[in-house]
């Protein structure tokens, strides 16, 4: 039973609320004491979270704190945060496209993916991975792979012929890539012919959300953890943003997710550039109107 709760009922108070907050009713009281149900746990520490008498541990091998290398940080929650407070923080981060020649630090990095990892997930699955990628010329690599990958796209979908035949095996998906990519892709390759870094904006870094699709919300699991990179990221004075085309890409190309020690099982789900921003933003950015209804 290595996965479930310790409990030291020599400290227990029996106050009853780690029963009460246990999402699983893995917790009950047998003979007078405190016991876990074998294989109900699925450690989400609420029960080690809510006892105040510290009666409630894990094995440190299946549960560990979360530890941060460059931030000091209170370990007992607080939630004093003004609402205006956060609505000005959250508001004041934007997806930053242009990057000072500033190297960051693995220890920086290491603190991102860390509190990547506290975000929620579905049923606790916790089913992410990451793959960091700290070095403005490594980086430049992964630009340059990704850049082959659609020289070579580019060159099929411009042929109409094999565009149309591509339909008996793949659908509409090149007639949609060539409306919708193509032109923009060919102009992105022509500037970084030129040796520019249109794809991951000059960033010194880049990080990677992967994982297996098993659970119950892997996908939404991994855009959780990859928000938390961003908003820390900004907390720390570093922009981030998200790469929707390095995203596909990886996710189509083997030697690239080979390249990167990918499992081939796993999905890409997020790519972030990192670094700390070469514009000050002094205004919120505004936003389109949209539909809701209230029932």
């Amino acid at each position: 039973m290595a996965e479930a709760p310790k409990i030291d009922n020599n400290l227990c108070t029996m106050c009853g609320l780690c029963i009460e907050i246990c999402p699983r009713d893995a917790i009950t009281v047998v003979d007078g004491e405190l016991t876990t149900l074998e294989g109900e746990c699925i450690l989400c520490s609420h029960c080690y979270a809510v006892c105040d008498a510290g009666a409630i541990s894990f094995d440190p091998d299946v549960l560990r704190a979360v530890k941060f290398r460059t931030i000091r940080f209170d370990d007992i929650p607080r939630r004093n945060v003004t609402p205006a407070d956060f609505v000005n923080f959250s508001m004041s981060r934007r997806s930053v496209r242009k990057y000072r020649e500033i190297p960051l630090s693995d220890n920086v990095l290491a603190d991102l993916v860390d509190f990547a990892v506290t975000a929620p997930s579905g049923s606790n699955c916790q089913n992410w991975c990451f793959t960091v990628i700290n070095g403005r010329d490594k980086v430049f690599e992964l630009a340059n792979k990704i850049r082959r990958f659609f020289e070579r796209l580019n060159v099929i979908v411009r042929n109409p012929v094999t565009r149309y035949l591509s339909i008996l095996f793949a659908g509409k998906k090149l007639l949609k890539y060539y409306k919708n990519h193509y032109n923009s892709v060919e102009m992105g390759l022509n500037e970084a012919a030129k040796g520019r870094d249109l794809l991951f904006h000059g960033a010194p870094a880049v990080i990677l959300v992967h994982g297996g699709t098993s659970g119950s919300t892997p996908f939404e699991d991994g855009q959780y953890a990859a928000y938390n990179i961003a908003l820390l990221a900004h907390a720390l004075g570093l922009g981030t943003c998200f790469i929707g085309y390095a995203k596909e890409t990886i996710k189509r190309s083997k030697g690239i997710r080979a390249y990167l020690g990918i499992p081939a099982h796993h999905r890409i789900l997020a790519v972030l550039t990192v670094g700390f921003p070469a514009v000050e933003f002094g205004r919120f950015a505004l936003r389109k109107e949209y539909p809701v209804r209230f029932f």
